[in-house]
């Protein structure tokens, strides 16, 4: 079901209660996505459009290459801010995520949603994924004029580079500060992470040695964990160490048991 979908899973998985807001078309897709969250509980906030076809991306993967995807965004292009219910920015911990595949969404809709979602005393969380457009058009102004309401930014250490010109990733995360008032955190992929956050703070988390079977959805992974654990109540720095425990084993599981327990977690 998309990067929420993956956040939502995973989430699922760590026994975490939590609501997943999105669309999908009534075609064969989308029943089956419906079936699946249905199972899991979660499908009560998703919009069923009649007539229209549910969102698709395939993944394209390589060793030694970043991943590409092929992308039909069907309905996605038109969900707008009128179709997310109010409820999806009241509560404590927002995440928004998928941005370049919510057309709908971009630019004033999305920022609407952090807006709404920081009045209401939200913690919010923003990961874009990669512009398809290649970061030529519009894509950098809008992410960093929605970086002053975001409290933990998410991109991959590729975004950071292609938001900030920068070709190193402390230099990207400081950069991103200028703007993002909270943590920006640089995922780095089979080395971990490293974030950078408020009055100078500095964070690296090296990832355990895993062999990869499926990197897709890691960040996605990252993301649930880090939620899974401020839901507990810990403080960011530990909670992005959960994080990268979630992802690391995620990517090294077989595509059908992709999400684990809390017991089944690597270590750091």
């Amino acid at each position: 079901a998309g990067a929420a979908g993956n956040v939502s899973l995973a989430l699922a998985a760590l026994g975490v209660q939590h609501r997943l807001f999105g669309a999908i078309g009534d075609d064969d897709a989308g029943r089956w996505i419906a079936s699946e969250l249905e199972r899991l509980g979660l499908e009560k906030d998703i919009k069923i459009v009649p007539g229209e076809a549910t969102g698709i991306s395939i993944a394209l993967e390589a060793p030694e290459r970043e991943r590409s995807f092929l992308t039909a965004h069907g309905v996605l292009s038109t969900y707008n801010i009128s179709d997310v219910p109010s409820d999806a920015w009241k509560a404590d911990l927002v995440l928004l995520t998928g941005y370049f595949s919510l057309p709908g969404l971009r630019g004033e809709g999305s920022l609407g949603i952090l807006q709404k979602a920081k009045a209401a005393g939200a913690q919010t969380f923003f990961d874009t994924g990669w512009d398809p457009e290649e970061w030529t058009g519009d894509a950098v102004n809008e992410v960093l004029t929605m970086l002053p309401h975001v409290d933990v930014f998410l991109p991959n250490e590729s975004e950071a580079f292609a938001l900030t010109g920068h070709t190193n990733a402390a230099a990207a995360a400081g950069a991103l500060t200028a703007h993002c008032p909270g943590w920006v955190v640089v995922k780095l992929g089979s080395r971990g992470l490293l974030a950078a956050g408020p009055s100078g703070a500095r964070l690296t988390i090296d990832a355990p040695a895993v062999k990869a079977i499926d990197t897709t959805g890691a960040g996605d992974s990252l993301a649930a964990g880090l939620l899974a654990s401020l839901a507990d109540g810990h403080d960011v720095e530990s909670a992005l160490a959960t994080g990268v425990r979630v992802a690391s084993t995620v990517v090294g599981r077989d595509s059908h048991r992709r999400y684990p327990t809390r017991r089944e977690l690597l270590s750091l």
